[in-house]
């Protein structure tokens, strides 16, 4: 089952009245503003409006015994099992109860969902033929390709750092108007990327992730426009 979530915030075309104007976002007039669950109201440029956060599933648990997770997902299995028998639940309205991969971790993207939904898919038709099946290759390393603004975008890994701690280091490319690339590393090894534009990078930085190289006698290099790295690694 793929299930979108639910918004957190309300766009307001106009502010109305009886708004604390004490706010330094709605100090002056704006395009648009956005007023956010807790009430806070903030005035933009323009928004990006993304749903999914929240796990809608309010449909299903009102009148059946799901485990539910903290985050509200219905609480999923290796195999995408529910606790409920026969029930199997994959993307956004879901959240892994397994340990996951050091290098993954849930993001409720549609890219995400999609691949929940194959495998959930496979994981039906293996217990129905009565096969076991592994955890499929997709949960070995988080990975997320989009465009924004026309501009490419790939996050890989523990692309913002997530749950390292303070003992990472951030290696930083920008092409101004071209591209932008952010790795992440700790200990030598690439933990997570950041890349937007016609890098094509994508592939040798995720097996450079994936197989948690020895990378410190690169250092800088490995960013550096003439050297070609992908070559390098090949």
């Amino acid at each position: 089952m793929l299930l979108g979530g639910k918004k957190g915030f309300t766009i307001c075309p106009s502010v109305q009245a009886g708004v604390d104007f004490t706010s330094p976002f709605l100090l002056e007039s704006w395009p648009v503003y956005v007023q956010l669950t807790n009430g806070k109201i903030y005035g933009s440029d323009f928004i990006v409006s993304a749903t999914g956060v929240i796990p809608n599933v309010e449909p299903f648990v009102t009148s059946n015994p799901f485990d539910v997770a903290e985050d509200g997902g219905l609480k999923v299995d290796e195999q995408m099992h529910t606790s409920v028998p026969d029930v199997f639940a994959a993307g956004d309205v879901c959240t892994v109860a397994w340990e996951p991969r050091a290098l993954w971790h849930q993001m409720r993207l549609w890219t995400q969902a999609r691949q929940m939904g194959y495998y959930a898919a496979k994981c039906i038709a293996a217990e129905l033929s009565g096969e076991s099946i592994e955890l499929d290759f997709c949960f070995e390393s988080f990975a997320h390709v989009t465009k924004f603004f026309n501009y490419k975008v790939v996050l890989l890994g523990k692309y913002n750092a997530q749950g390292l701690g303070t003992d990472h280091e951030l290696l930083l490319r920008c092409t101004r108007g071209l591209e932008y690339l952010k790795l992440v590393m700790q200990n030598g090894r690439m933990k997570g990327a950041v890349l937007i534009g016609e890098t094509n990078l994508e592939e040798t930085f995720e097996n450079l992730i994936l197989n948690q190289m020895d990378l410190s006698a690169y250092g800088e290099n490995l960013l550096d426009p003439h050297i070609d790295i992908e070559d390098y690694f090949d």
